[in-house]
């Protein structure tokens, strides 16, 4: 024997239920977005460490790379400004490259709104069936 629900209990069922899903797929947000925040920050903790040796082994090299060049027979303050400059220059193309890479990193959930949105899209189908269904019962 098939059980008939009057419309009004179906609909409250549907609105339940996809509050619920809604509630889910904000959690789903937040937590993508706090695992962003972490990824971050481990990545900047890592940068800053990373540098920090980095700066003073790579002054050291080029002061060696100076002298070598001093030693062939360059006068010093040319070798220095060779070094130095080339060194400005590679910094700021690396710089810039790093720049653009850092605007391009989103922390918005993306995975998370994806499914909101289809979501979104399945709740409007299921409420425009029960519509349909409704007038034509009436």
């Amino acid at each position: 024997m098939e059980q008939h629900r009057p419309i009004s209990e179906i609909l409250m069922d549907a609105m339940r239920q996809a509050s619920a899903l809604l509630r889910i797929e904000a959690s789903l947000a937040r937590a993508e977005t706090t695992e962003h925040f972490e990824s971050l920050a481990r990545g900047l903790a890592m940068l800053i460490a990373g540098a920090t040796l980095l700066i003073p082994g790579i002054i050291l090299i080029l002061q060696a790379a100076a002298a070598a060049v001093v030693a062939a027979g360059l006068a010093n303050y040319w070798a220095l400004a060779i070094f130095g400059g080339g060194a400005i220059i590679l910094g700021l193309i690396l710089t810039a490259v790093g720049r653009r890479r850092i605007k391009s990193f989103t922390l918005k959930p993306t995975k998370a709104l994806q499914e909101l949105h289809s979501d979104a899209t399945m709740v409007r189908n299921q409420m425009g069936t029960i519509h349909a269904t409704t007038k034509r019962a009436a």
